[in-house]
């Protein structure tokens, strides 16, 4: 199974040490950036599950960061540490999208703690691929420009990203989503076939009845009287 990652963002080469050194015998994949806007494209361009971001770096602070993650809707879970212990900046960020705000100088167990809590599960990009699909499924014209407009990804890493987490590519799980709404509805509907066709997302019914026959077998006619 591949490594969850994790990617630490700070302009102190011994806090990045230090952190780097409270993970080195936990199972990530470990990233480090020196500065905001370097942060910010490791973030574009991997897998991050989850970033521990010091507030006050330069070219792009903690904030800032922030909020174009938010922004570019990159799915990464945000942690800030600061040695400000400023109250209020602290509820900013957390309005901001970071999960958690803590002060230095860090501790090891409190920081290993944090990253435990908010590192997402191994599956989340499954769990969000499968909920986008479940939630657009019955739109004839959905395409994949429009997953990867949604996800804020390019077209590589989303194919990289259905083969990884789905096992297929995205034309593939969709017609399968489509495939199993269209056999429920046959078993527990009284819609007629060109309905179920339309409701499921399929552009005719002649195309639904020739996938679903290669699927299951039989006609949609022959299943339901089954």
């Amino acid at each position: 199974m591949d490594k969850q990652q994790i990617l630490i963002v700070d302009d102190a080469p011994l806090v990045i040490s230090e952190l780097v050194g409270f993970l080195r015998d936990e199972p990530y994949e470990i990233f480090t950036a020196r500065n905001g806007i370097e942060g910010f494209e490791i973030l574009r361009k991997e897998e991050v599950g989850l970033a521990v971001v010091e507030m006050g770096i330069e070219g792009m602070d903690g904030l800032t960061l922030l909020k174009r993650v938010k922004e570019k809707k990159i799915q990464t879970v945000m942690l800030i540490m600061t040695d400000l212990g400023n109250m209020e900046l602290g509820a900013e960020v957390i309005k901001a999208g970071a999960v958690s705000v803590f002060d230095k100088p860090i501790e090891k167990d409190v920081f290993l703690a944090r990253v435990k809590k908010y590192m997402p599960s191994q599956d989340i990009w499954k769990t969000w691929l499968e909920s986008f699909l479940e939630a657009n499924y019955s739109n004839p014209k959905l395409r994949f420009e429009e997953v990867m407009r949604y996800f804020r990804f390019s077209e590589s890493y989303g194919h990289k990203l259905f083969k990884k987490h789905l096992g297929m590519p995205f034309r593939m799980c969709l017609r399968n989503v489509r495939l199993t709404k269209a056999e429920e509805a046959l078993k527990d509907t009284s819609h007629t076939l060109s309905e179920i066709a339309y409701l499921c997302g399929f552009t005719s019914l002649s195309t639904f009845s020739k996938v679903f026959k290669e699927t299951y077998g039989v006609s949609p006619t022959t299943y339901r009287k089954k």
